[in-house]
């Protein structure tokens, strides 16, 4: 792989666009065509252009960076280190962690759907699923998610099943209307048999149907309509979340500094190491006799010429040198060949390089002496804001995406005898999200002891649900439980006279 490094366009305009249909031309697909198969074809190889940009940010998430690939030294003898960084991943997990680490809670009046979404979000898993769409957010910019349904025997029900999809082998296909409404989704695949047979599967979601397609290199069919069936989620059941209006990875905007600080502690390694195999530069001694000519008359390096010395030199990392003749007699002197290393100025790029990275993607530096838990809660905020602004867009396009799942949801739902359950009232569920930050204990019971009085208990014992990890709920069901023993109890006591036996 030969890489541009720090220099020229990383990625082309095209390599994150989405994909427009006309309306009018999706209405008229005839989904076993030939004409179709043409068109579906051109999709995923606009796709496939776009694979370069999607497969780099993975390599910098696994710490496989630009400088694993930047090109030789010319001096075959130097020192050549490839050290890659793994601020990718670091800025991956703190996002991840700081929007999900504490999982989204939905929130409905109704209690028969609150009790549909507690279900369907404990059957699919979907704390560790949307976990895993955060991360592909992050390294990508984008995220797909497929809702299908099974069932486990003919007498059990229908049950929804969430699986992520890799964003280098899914795309979804929008209309050209203002709202982009997703007209189909398409997920692609290459089965290798391992014997030279490979095929090719193409699998394309509609709001009723799914329709798959196989390339068989032992065919001479081409790639042909294979299968089709229905579906009942009515509407296109892969979703699509995005990092951010222009679908941006989490570190995409810094891979220029990334790459800049993985070449300066490089650099760093090789006066180390060039410095350990400093070359010995003697001086004073007999003159050596090389020959003058390099070459012999067969091309080949004349082993006695200046050339194959000075390499034979190089390599014993040894440099003898003639003074002779010198008027004065020689001058015997020995010492090493090394460069000078600033170092004051080396770790004060490298921290502005550190620093860079970490603004230009609100992440904040754990390192830094003044991000401790000796902060106020009001110094942390402020340190925080910039994550917290960022953080509160990207739960907006998240929010969109679940409640997409859950409008999904709802059909199958319906079709299982939930006539109850309707688009109206799954719109008026609320999603919340806790950022996961350190929190202060005592400040937050002192915030309550402060309230109390002025709010409901349940907004007390939402606040104080960071501290005792008792949900809002359940604590005044407790109390309520609590007060009807203590009912039970003090007329049984208030009977009781000084002096008297209890019963």
């Amino acid at each position: 792989m030969e890489v541009n490094f720090l220099k020229g366009t990383r990625f082309s305009p095209q390599s994150n666009d989405q994909i427009i249909m006309r309306f009018e031309d999706f209405e008229s697909v005839e989904f076993e065509s030939t004409r179709w198969i043409e068109q579906l074809k051109r999709y995923v190889s606009r796709h496939k252009t776009q694979l370069d940009r999607l497969k780099e940010l993975k390599r910098y998430y696994l710490g496989d960076n630009n400088i694993k690939y930047r090109p030789d030294k010319t001096d075959q003898f130097a020192a050549d280190n490839r050290i890659a960084s793994d601020f990718a991943k670091y800025i991956t997990i703190f996002e991840q962690g700081y929007m999900l680490g504490n999982p989204v809670e939905y929130k409905n009046e109704d209690d028969s759907i609150q009790e549909k979404i507690d279900d369907f979000s404990s059957v699919v898993n979907e704390e560790y699923h949307n976990i895993e769409l955060m991360t592909d957010l992050s390294i990508y910019g984008r995220a797909y998610e497929l809702l299908a349904t099974y069932k486990q025997d003919e007498s059990s029900s229908v049950q929804i099943k969430l699986y992520k999809l890799d964003p280098q082998q899914t795309f979804v296909v929008y209309d050209d209307t203002h709202e982009r409404n997703s007209l189909f989704g398409v997920n692609y695949y290459s089965v290798d048999y391992g014997d030279g047979h490979k095929k090719e599967v193409y699998v394309v979601y509609t709001n009723d149907k799914v329709y798959t397609y196989n390339d068989d290199n032992k065919e001479t069919t081409g790639m042909h309509l294979v299968d089709d069936e229905d579906h009942y989620f009515n509407g296109v059941p892969i979703n699509e979340y995005s990092n951010n209006s222009d679908r941006t990875g989490a570190f995409e905007n810094v891979l220029d500094a990334i790459d800049a600080y993985d070449l300066s502690q490089s650099e760093l390694a090789n006066f180390q190491q060039d410095s350990n195999d400093a070359i010995l530069v003697i001086t004073g001694n007999p003159y050596t006799g090389a020959d003058e000519e390099d070459f012999l008359e067969d091309g080949r390096i004349n082993p006695n010429g200046r050339l194959a010395i000075s390499i034979g030199y190089k390599k014993a990392k040894i440099l003898i040198l003639d003074d002779n003749p010198n008027p004065n007699g020689p001058h015997p002197d020995a010492y090493y060949l090394k460069k000078e290393y600033d170092a004051t100025g080396s770790e004060a790029y490298k921290n502005r390089l550190v620093k860079d990275i970490l603004r230009f993607t609100f992440t904040p530096d754990s390192t830094d002496e003044n991000f401790a838990g000796t902060q106020t809660g009001e110094a942390m905020k402020y340190k925080l804001m910039a994550s917290d602004n960022y953080r509160a867009k990207r739960e907006k396009l998240f929010k969109k995406g679940l409640m997409r799942r859950l409008r999904l949801a709802v059909n199958i739902w319906k079709i299982k005898g939930s006539e109850s359950v309707a688009y109206d009232a799954i719109n008026q569920t609320s999603i919340i999200f806790t950022p996961n930050i350190p929190k202060n204990n005592n400040d937050l019971v002192a915030i309550a002891k402060t309230l109390y009085g002025m709010v409901s208990d349940q907004t007390i014992f939402e606040i104080l649900n960071l501290v005792t990890g008792v949900d809002a709920e359940e604590e005044l069901q407790r109390l309520k439980d609590q007060g009807d023993e203590i009912e039970e109890v003090t007329p049984r006591l208030g009977g009781v006279e000084d002096g008297q036996d209890t019963p």
